[in-house]
């Protein structure tokens, strides 16, 4: 069951005031209607579809119709929890307009819902809820006086003033025009010859084996065979 609850305010302004408290306290946007204008036959149809109760219809239409006041429309369901309860207080602490209308809330069947859109009151993945009216104030960079768009400049370098990083400290040169160096180390020197003069390359007869003498087997140095052969 859905509740419905009316209620009268001086101008439009005020209703459309209330509606942002009640949004920002959780009330779907769809649940909250506002009629006004100076047509009756439109703004008759904008309460019957809205399920303003048949009795009270007549003198909202009158009062509305008249271009002094403007209806506020409240379908309290089970969001918020507790919305009837959390509707009447809030309404309760404005000023509203009393035309002695009796029948200003009543117990509405819930009619069948043919929405376009699962998103209907869902609110949308990764979408901020739109704020009220008097806290808008623009993006933050109009806030701080700096613009949203720069002009680009042409850079040639990715530093300040087209500098470039070998030149921010010292005078060095970007390519150097030195000869081919065939040693890492600076004069060209060998790593062998750096701490001791020794030959790098031996011209000693090749030996068949690593213990001096050549030849020798280690095993048989001791009287071992090299090979137990089992029985």
């Amino acid at each position: 069951m859905t509740t419905i609850i009316t209620r009268l305010y001086a101008s439009e302004q005020a209703a459309k005031k209330m509606a942002d408290k009640l949004y920002w306290n959780g009330f779907p946007k769809l649940a909250l209607v506002i009629v006004s204008g100076t047509d009756k036959d439109a703004v008759q149809k904008r309460m019957a579809a809205a399920q303003v109760h048949e009795d009270a219809a007549p003198a909202y239409a009158a009062s509305v119709a008249g271009g002094e006041t403007a209806l506020l429309i409240i379908r309290a369901t089970y969001k918020p929890l507790g919305a009837a309860r959390i509707a009447r207080e809030m309404t309760a602490a404005s000023e509203t307009v009393d035309i002695g209308v009796v029948m200003d809330e009543y117990y509405a069947p819930d009619l069948p819902d043919h929405a376009p859109s699962i998103l209907k009151t869902h609110p949308k993945l990764l979408s901020l809820p739109d704020e009220p009216a008097e806290l808008r104030r623009g993006p933050i960079s109009n806030e701080m006086g700096v613009r949203l768009l720069s002009a680009p400049k042409a850079r040639t370098s990715a530093m300040s003033g087209g500098r470039y990083m070998s030149k921010a400290f010292w005078p060095m040169k970007l390519v150097s025009t030195g000869r081919n160096a065939s040693s890492a180390m600076s004069g060209g020197p060998m790593m062998a010859r750096r701490f001791w003069p020794m030959p790098l390359l031996s011209d000693a007869p090749r030996r068949n084996a690593v213990i001096r003498g050549g030849g020798t087997v280690f095993s048989r140095m001791f009287g071992w065979p090299t090979i137990i052969r089992s029985t």
